[in-house]
């Protein structure tokens, strides 16, 4: 019996090519979308739940609270914070310090090009933290001079071959020494999964630093840095909190402003609101974004088969009732009926997979990294998608094959038609209307986040990032001046400035100062350092004063003279901002709670991403640093001839030492690549949703004319042009186009503003958006209908009613 269902069932998708055709594609297309969007934001949720005791492992945060609100939040610490905890508190099992950091490595000391990577310097407790997998290993224990890591299996395949490094010497080329460090291959590692915010190719293992916090509240060095704690099974992370903030407060009586925070482990890639400094990040709020598009993919598909399912089944009456004469019953009926729909999901489930396979390569290359979660690897979630998929091929074709099952006898097919008619004036346009209105607002949604990234891209920054280049930071080892001397040989640059800062952090030290007038509210100073003409080479604008002068000696001190959070006072530059919120109204006059004389003002400038208001900002001048960062002010359009030459130079100055630069704009413009992604996400979205919407118009399109073909031929004969026959045709399509642009405006409306006010700096949604989605939707809409339609008046109507 089952071998008759499923042969009668080939034979009738055969017979109607179009309508499976149209289905197959349907479905193979919103699975395969679902698959892929599922697969990222799966790997995406997953991010440090892998480790075995990642439910207890917390990094601690630093937390500055302003009349009870959060001013401050960072995810480091005093140094020597952890092991105090440990020391104290039965409660914390383990605690490891943790610095990602990149690197700069030769294989054999006299290579040309180095190797960039990524590497965690750790102490020994990192292997509890992170369950590092040992594959081979000498001793470990970080000893003697040279420096002992730990490769990851796919570096050491990538660059040593089947040649095993063990024991092997690797080189760096330092941002901070003369020559190359020396490390010692001393162990190899399973890979570090990639969904982790401490993924790396390698791990330094560092001597455990046990000093402790101090009763002045300084930990060893006033240095900060990042510390996870592992704490015993059980302790409540709350109430844990809570116990070592009263101990702390007990501990040292200063600033009792300052407390600390746990985050949760799990937490750190996409819940994280204070994302500088951390490198691997991701947005919870796109995952559930993204989440909401899969589902409503897979939904216009659906709708597309119930709909054009529904629509042939009234075609089906003849069948049926031939059916039910002969003896078959409604189970019988609803069986056949129903193993179609199987048998179009399947074909579709299965290209979609193929697809999938397919696609993964290109979705790692878009997201930058590999994925640690694929469906087929995870038998869990392949035995779920699988039940889920069974679910929506039920219930898609269960309402079609009811309907179809129902038809009783040959001999009630007028009554069987008007009732399919009223159920038709309700349920299948609601569905078109729905397809449509998410159709188009994803369109909308799409063109928004597009005018967002421009709008981000093009706004005036206050500073001018055309001809600008910056190299990272590094020691200059006394050669600074001949390095400024070899550049500024070379036409193309115009000027150069050492500093202490690069663009897209807010500064290199920060002073809370009380709002003059608020005796409750203090307000984050930023300070940047650099050379006295920064400024200029920045192409900051002035807007009262003078700038820093490199001929007045009183205007920048020596590098050396001056140690972080002094209190003497300097000349300086201060943003209008800064003016305005200190009042500062006379020039020249010292401010000694900031530390600083302004002698002039500068027009704001944005030192991080438009996600973030511009914040208060004073400018001090250095003289010969000793480290640093270098910015470089070239000719317009000169940029990439001044790049090489400058490579050139720092290679006869500096052969050993890292080289990193960059053009300024480039590296504001990274600070928008997860928008950037967003926005090619949703073009293909938008593309896919009106490609489906479409298919199932289509389908209707072409159902409905097959239905009314002798009624065509007639109106014809009676006069009609075909002017006339394709309106009458189009003008049920036209109203639900409309409808769905008036439901959808507003919900996108509502949903973009949403999503906008992640953003300091923001578009006002203009009202073309809307204009250009409905009509985008109307004419692909009225298109696809009215091609049908002009087809179908322009046949001869004697081929219609030849057999009337």
């Amino acid at each position: 019996m089952i071998k008759n269902y499923i042969k009668i069932a080939v034979r009738t998708l055969r017979k109607e090519k179009l309508y499976t055709l149209i289905h197959i594609m349907g479905i193979t297309l919103s699975i395969t979308a679902c698959l892929l969007i599922g697969t990222v934001v799966i790997d995406e949720l997953s991010y440090d739940k892998q480790w075995s005791r990642s439910a207890d492992t917390y990094r601690l945060l630093t937390i500055r609270e302003d009349a009870g609100a959060f001013s401050q939040k960072g995810g480091t610490v005093y140094a020597g914070l952890a092991p105090t905890l440990k020391q104290n508190f039965p409660e914390v099992e383990e605690y490891s310090n943790v610095y990602p950091n990149t690197i700069s490595l030769k294989i054999n000391e006299t290579d040309e090009l180095p190797i960039k990577a990524t590497i965690l310097l750790a102490d020994t407790a990192v292997y509890k933290l992170l369950d590092i997998e040992l594959i081979d290993q000498e001793d470990l224990m970080p000893t003697g001079d040279i420096p002992k890591i730990i490769l990851s299996e796919s570096f050491c395949k990538t660059h040593f071959g089947n040649k095993n490094p063990l024991g092997q010497r690797i080189y760096d080329m330092p941002k901070y020494d003369n020559e190359s460090n020396t490390y010692l291959v001393a162990g190899i590692m399973k890979d570090i999964p990639s969904n982790t915010h401490l993924r790396s190719d390698m791990v330094m293992l560092l001597n455990r630093k046990e000093e402790l916090l101090t009763k002045n509240r300084q930990g060893p060095g006033m240095q900060f840095t990042k510390q996870y704690i592992m704490l015993r099974k059980g302790t409540d992370p709350q109430q844990f909190e809570h116990k070592i903030n009263d101990w702390y407060h007990q501990f040292t009586d200063i600033d009792k402003k300052v407390r600390f925070g746990l985050q949760p482990m799990a937490d750190i890639y996409l819940k994280t609101d204070f994302p500088a400094y951390q490198p691997i990040k991701g947005n919870v709020q796109h995952s559930y974004l993204f989440s909401a598009v899969a589902i409503l993919l897979l939904l216009i598909a659906c709708i597309n088969y119930v709909n054009l399912s529904t629509a042939r089944a009234s075609s089906r009456i003849k069948e049926t009732g031939m059916k039910k004469l002969l003896g078959a019953s409604r189970r019988n009926i609803l069986t056949q009926s129903l193993l179609e729909s199987l048998l179009i999901f399947s074909t579709a489930g299965a290209l979609a997979f193929i697809c999938y396979q397919l696609a993964i390569p290109k979705l790692e290359y878009f997201i930058g990294h590999p994925l640690a979660f694929r469906f087929l690897a995870h038998w869990t979630y392949f035995a779920y998608v699988m039940g889920a998929f069974l679910l929506i091929c039920l219930f898609s074709g269960l309402y079609p094959a009811w309907l179809v099952s129902g038809f009783r006898s040959i001999g009630n097919i007028q009554s069987i038609l008007r009732e399919g008619k009223n159920r038709q004036g309700w349920l299948r346009p609601s569905l078109v209307v729905l397809q449509l209105s998410i159709s188009i607002t994803v369109l909308i949604a799409m063109l928004v986040i597009q005018y967002q990234v421009q709008f981000l891209k093009s706004k005036d920054i206050g500073f001018d990032t055309e001809g600008l280049l910056s190299i990272d930071y590094v020691s200059w080892d006394n050669k600074s001046t001949a390095l400024r001397t070899e550049l500024l040989k070379n036409t193309a640059i115009l000027s150069t400035s050492f500093t202490y800062w690069l663009p897209t952090v807010p500064g290199m030290e920060m002073k809370l100062l009380r709002t003059p007038g608020k005796s409750y509210d203090e307000t984050e100073l930023w300070y940047i350092d650099g050379e006295p003409n920064m400024a200029q080479t920045m192409g900051l604008t002035l807007k009262e004063g003078r700038f820093l002068d490199t001929d007045r000696l009183g205007d920048a001190v020596q590098a050396d003279e001056v140690s972080p959070g002094s209190s003497s006072l300097r000349p300086c530059l201060i943003t209008a901002s800064t003016a305005r919120l200190l009042e500062i109204d006379t020039l020249n006059q010292p401010f000694p709670e900031a530390g600083i004389i302004p002698v002039g003002i500068v027009h704001d400038f944005h030192s991080e991403s438009l996600h973030k208001q511009t914040v208060p900002t004073v400018i001090r001048a250095y003289r010969a640093p000793s480290a640093g960062a270098l910015l470089i002010r070239t000719q317009p359009g000169e940029e990439r001839n001044a790049m090489s030459y400058i490579a050139s130079v720092w290679k006869e100055l500096y052969p050993n030492k890292h080289f990193d630069i960059q053009l300024v704009r480039e590296t504001l413009a990274k600070q928008y690549e997860a928008e950037e992604k967003l926005y090619h996400l949703f073009r293909i979205f938008s593309l896919l949703t009106m490609l489906l919407a479409i298919m199932g118009i289509l389908g209707l399109v072409v159902h409905a004319l097959r239905l009314r073909v002798q009624e065509i031929g007639i109106r014809k004969v009676l006069g009609a042009s075909v002017i006339n026959i394709t309106t009458m045709l189009s003008k049920d399509f036209v109203k639900l186009v409309l409808l769905a642009i008036i439901i959808a405006s507003p919900i996108a409306w509502w949903l973009m503003n949403k999503w906008l006010e992640n953003f300091a700096y923001r578009i006002e949604i203009p009202w073309w958006i809307f204009v250009l989605s409905g009509a985008t939707a109307f004419f692909i809409t009225l298109s696809t209908v009215g091609y049908r339609a002009i087809k179908a008046a322009k046949t001869n109507p004697v081929d219609s009613l030849r057999d009337e």
